[in-house]
């Protein structure tokens, strides 16, 4: 039996719903679908990777947060106040655990969709001016985030069958 291609619209517009969703319910902040579409520079950026690969499609989600939504997600996720400290493990863990949650929630819709994958462990990127570069071949999109005053930067890059 052939299984139905998938396109990057698809993920795409699986991703705009699901960080909605895991944004309100995990770190308690509302995220909405920006109209702008394009990726707002940061000063000084945290991105995370997570992989997914299956027989017919992989790809990798990147999650670009602004350093300081990092510390605003991290105190939201665990229930600190504005002026507790927050140490960077406790960034690192939080913002590990949102990208395990947004791949994780993809991984699952793809198995649904008959294009079962296996996902890699996150990855976290420290910087203030890096680019991610892929091969021509491979289908990207992006999604733009409003949330908590400041804007999240989701991409899936992937190469489809």
């Amino acid at each position: 039996m052939l299984k139905p291609t998938l396109q990057i619209s698809q993920l795409a517009e699986y991703m705009s719903r699901h960080v909605v969703d895991v944004f309100g319910t995990m770190l308690y902040l509302p995220a909405n679908l920006s109209k702008q579409q394009t990726a707002p520079p940061f000063a000084n950026r945290l991105s995370t990777c997570v992989g997914f690969a299956g027989e017919n499609l992989s790809g990798v989600v990147y999650v670009h947060y602004s350093e300081a939504f990092t510390r605003c997600a991290t105190a939201a996720m665990l229930g600190l106040g504005p002026d507790e400290l927050i140490s960077q493990a406790q960034i690192n863990q939080v913002i590990g655990e949102v990208a395990n949650m947004l791949t994780g929630g993809l991984k699952a819709w793809l198995g649904d969709n008959n294009q079962p994958c296996a996902m890699s462990t996150p990855t976290l990127i420290r910087g203030k001016a890096f680019t991610l570069e892929t091969l021509p071949e491979v289908e990207q999109t992006t999604l733009v985030f409003d949330c908590a005053g400041d804007q999240v930067v989701v991409e899936i890059r992937a190469t489809l069958a």
